[in-house]
């Protein structure tokens, strides 16, 4: 099963809009098989950590984007109300993030990695 999201993003600082793709499947289907009732403690991990996965990789794909690497927390949660996360989920792993000295908000409703996502990977 391969969802494909195609979304219209708008540059903040130059306004400039272009298309960003985003494959949606694994997070459409990583809760949807029902588990035994003793790994009901794991399967709730796991979900959670596939939140927080999601959350990371759109806003990696939204900043890749964008030259200063800036990404409105709107955008972010306009993707993740797509495959079924609510508003306050993605407000409270993006303050977990930042809690974590992994993101910033250099203003109100606007994310940045600490580390440009490219450099992160080394």
């Amino acid at each position: 099963m391969e969802l494909r999201q195609r979304v219209q993003v708008k540059c903040p600082i130059c306004g400039k809009q272009f298309n960003l793709d985003l494959d949606i499947s694994t997070y459409v289907t990583v809760e949807t098989a029902p588990a035994p009732p003793k790994k009901q403690v794991s399967l709730i991990l796991r979900g959670n950590e596939a939140k927080v996965d999601f959350v990371l990789r759109a806003m990696r794909a939204l900043a890749s984007k964008e030259p200063s690497g800036m990404v409105e927390v709107e955008e972010i949660v306009d993707l993740a109300e797509k495959v079924g996360l609510e508003r306050e989920e993605v407000n409270e792993i993006i303050a977990a993030e930042k809690r974590a000295g992994h993101i910033y908000e250099p203003k109100q409703g606007v994310v940045c990695f600490t580390v440009p996502p490219e450099r992160s990977r080394v």
